[in-house]
């Protein structure tokens, strides 16, 4: 079992990404706000984070890449869910430290499988 932090600004989207990563059998911390959750991360170890790109005051390409400046989030798996699946926004989330990339919709079964694959298996 993991410990994983999500992060999307609409509550609905955030509530469902939470329960798919739950029935994967996960531990999860749902936040609303990228800034607020960079507070919590700096706080709190997770073992990999799922966050939405288009949020206020912080996109998660920039959460992420300020995750990726705290030593113990350095090397956690990142998985960047979004509405947008073009090219540019998906090497935009990697160049800032992604992992992963998955595109909404999404079914639960396939975000479980997305953080799977992410995981490292000492905690899968």
């Amino acid at each position: 079992m993991a410990t994983v932090l999500v992060v999307d600004d609409d509550d609905d989207i955030r509530e469902l990404i939470a329960i798919g990563v739950q029935r994967a059998g996960h531990d999860v911390t749902s936040v609303a706000d990228p800034v607020a959750a960079l507070a919590v991360a700096t706080e709190s170890s997770f073992d990999m984070a799922v966050l939405d790109w288009s949020m206020p005051n912080m996109n998660g390409g920039e959460l992420c890449a300020r995750l990726r400046n705290l030593p113990h989030f350095a090397s956690r798996p990142v998985l960047i869910l979004t509405a947008y699946a073009d090219r540019e926004t998906r090497t935009k989330a990697l160049a800032a430290g992604a992992t992963a990339f998955m595109t909404k919709p999404f079914s639960l079964r396939d975000l479980g499988d997305a953080v799977e694959r992410a995981l490292p298996a000492r905690t899968g």
